[in-house]
């Protein structure tokens, strides 16, 4: 073969080689990402399904960077208001079906709640004044999800890894 066809055959090569790194990525996951649920695109996260009215809620998912709590709010005003429950301490790393936070009170159908994440002061107790939000690295917002309560949501299942 020729010099012309061996530079020719090497430019082919590394064409193909880079567009199926482009379109399929390296196959390898940044190490913020859980490799278990997919869920998960930052240091700590939370994922909670959409809920039934009582007096208890059901997380599925936690994520923390360092120990810390998963914090109940009843809306006030399209925001995390009063407190309606807190988990106990969770460790750093992932939590999947959590046991359920007991509310101070039961939801109602058509409610919006939040849950919110906040790390532990290093007491393993929850205190709102010293266990601040976990804080969303890309604005700086609390990490929290919006629930809504509906007497039609699913029974939320065991989450599979």
């Amino acid at each position: 073969m020729s010099a012309k066809t061996f530079l020719i055959l090497g430019v082919i090569i590394v064409f193909i080689t880079g567009a199926v790194f482009f379109f399929r990525g390296t196959g390898k996951k940044p190490d913020s990402v859980s490799n278990s649920s997919g869920l998960i695109i930052s240091n700590s996260a939370i994922y909670v399904a959409e809920q039934t009215p009582g007096t208890s809620v059901l997380v599925s998912i936690v994520r923390l960077e360092k120990p810390g709590f998963v914090v109940i709010h009843e809306d006030a005003a399209d925001a995390p208001g009063k407190i309606l429950g807190v988990s106990s301490l969770l460790p750093a790393g992932e939590t999947e079906n959590l046991p359920p936070i007991t509310l101070s009170r039961a939801t109602t159908d058509e409610e919006t709640i939040y849950a919110m994440l906040h790390f532990d002061n290093g007491d393993g107790q929850f205190d709102a004044a010293d266990d601040k939000p976990v804080l969303d690295s890309v604005d700086n917002a609390p990490m929290m999800i919006i629930i809504t309560v509906s007497k039609d949501a699913a029974e939320p299942g065991i989450v599979n890894p």
